[in-house]
C-alpha cells in the first residue's frame, strides 16, 4: 500500500476558513483543527488541548491564537502555549501541541501528516486558465478512495444510477475507448461519442469531440469533456480520507467562460451536481455497508470479492496503484456500447 500520510490532502476551502473561527477536521483518523494566525497564515494543529484534552475546535480564535473552551489556555500558530489564565508567573515557552504541515493551493487549504523530501506538491487540476468559471462543492461519504474514484470515472453505472441526468440505457452509442498509463495514474479517453442523452450534457455542451476520465495518485479523479472550441467541462475531485471508510470530497467544477454569468452558472450547476452526488452517495454507501457485512463471513466462498469485466476500464488499475504496484505500459483500445 502507498503511504497516504506522506501526501498533501485538502481539508477546507479558503472560504470555509474564517478569521475568528477554528475549523474541525479529521485526516487519517486524527482530529485536527484549522485556523489563521496573527499574520493570516493557515495553521493546522492536533485538535486537543494538552491540559484536559478538550477539543480546541470548540473554542475560538483570539488575536490570531487558539483559545481552549475549557480553561482558556491559548496557543499560537506553532503550537506553543502563550497564556494560562490565573497563572501570575510567566509561562515557560515550549511546544505543547503538534503542528501539522499546511499550505494553500487551488483555492483549498491542504494538510500533510508526514511531509518528506519526496512528497509531491498538492495535486492540481489538469486544466488551469483565466478564461474559466470555477467553483467548489464539498460533501462527505462513507466509502473508500478506490470505490469513490472508480464510481466517479465509471460511465456504465450512469444509465441506471443517473438515468435521464447523464445517460439512458435505451440510447447507448458505440464509443471507442483508449486506456493508457499516466506518470502517476491511468486515463481512459473516449471518442466517437456525440452528446450524451441526459439533461446535463444538453445544458453544458453544444458539441463533443472527446472526453477523458483519469485517476491520479494519491486520490484525484477527473472527468473532462471537450468540444471544437476547447474545454466544455472539467470536474476535479480530491478524495480526502478522514478516517477508514470515510471521505471528505472536494469537487472543483470548471467550465469555459461564455455568455451566461458565472454566478448564474454556479447556481444552476450546483443544483444539478447535488442531485448526481446524492445518487452516487446512496449507491456507494449501500455498497460499502454490504461489503462490510460480507467481510464478517467465515466461509471463503462468501467473502466479498470483485468480479471484473472488460468494461471495468479503470477500476483494476486504480486498485493496483493504491496498493503500491507499478502499472505496466497500457495502450488498450476497445469499442463499447456506452
Amino acid at each position: 500500500m502507498i503511504d497516504l500520510k506522506t501526501y498533501w490532502w485538502p481539508l477546507a476551502t479558503l472560504a470555509e476558513l474564517k478569521v475568528q473561527q477554528p475549523l474541525a477536521r479529521s485526516l487519517h483518523d486524527i482530529p485536527v483543527v484549522l485556523f489563521r494566525d496573527r499574520a493570516g497564515y493557515p495553521v493546522i494543529l492536533l485538535d486537543r488541548c494538552p491540559h484536559r484534552h478538550a477539543p480546541l475546535s470548540s473554542g475560538r480564535v483570539n488575536q490570531g491564537e487558539l483559545e481552549c473552551p475549557y480553561h482558556g489556555w491559548r496557543f499560537d500558530g506553532d503550537g506553543y502555549c502563550t497564556r494560562v489564565p490565573g497563572m501570575e508567573t510567566g509561562i515557560r515557552r515550549c511546544q505543547t501541541i503538534r503542528k501539522i504541515s499546511a499550505c494553500e493551493a487551488h483555492g483549498l487549504l491542504w494538510g500533510c501528516l508526514s511531509l518528506t523530501e519526496t512528497t509531491p506538491d498538492p495535486a492540481s487540476p489538469s486544466v488551469l486558465g483565466n478564461n474559466m468559471d470555477t467553483f467548489v462543492m464539498v460533501d462527505r461519504i462513507n466509502c473508500t478512495i478506490i470505490a469513490a474514484a472508480e464510481n466517479f470515472l465509471d460511465g456504465f453505472h450512469t444509465h441506471f444510477v443517473h438515468e435521464g441526468w447523464i445517460r439512458r440505457d435505451n440510447k447507448r452509442q458505440s464509443v471507442k475507448v483508449q486506456v493508457r498509463r499516466l506518470e502517476s495514474g491511468v486515463e481512459a479517453q473516449y471518442s466517437n461519442e456525440s452528446l450524451q442523452s441526459g439533461l446535463i450534457s444538453r445544458i453544458l455542451e453544444s458539441d463533443r469531440t472527446e472526453s477523458m476520465g483519469r485517476f491520479r495518485l494519491p486520490g484525484i479523479a477527473e472527468i473532462e469533456y471537450r468540444g471544437r472550441k476547447g474545454l466544455n467541462l472539467l470536474i476535479t475531485t480530491w478524495l480526502t480520507p478522514e478516517a477508514e471508510g470515510r471521505l471528505r470530497i472536494y469537487a472543483r467544477i470548471t467550465t469555459r467562460r461564455g455568455l451566461i454569468p458565472g454566478w448564474l452558472k454556479k447556481l444552476l450547476l450546483k443544483h444539478l451536481f447535488s442531485v448526481i452526488l446524492r445518487q452516487d452517495k446512496k449507491i456507494l454507501e449501500q455498497t460499502h455497508i454490504n461489503i462490510t457485512n460480507f467481510k464478517h463471513c467465515q466461509q471463503p466462498d462468501l467473502m466479498a470479492k470483485y468480479m471484473d469485466s472488460p468494461l471495468d476500464l479503470l477500476g483494476p488499475s486504480i486498485r493496483r496503484l493504491m496498493n503500491g504496484e507499478s502499472l505496466e505500459e497500457i495502450n488498450t483500445t476497445i469499442t463499447v456500447k456506452l
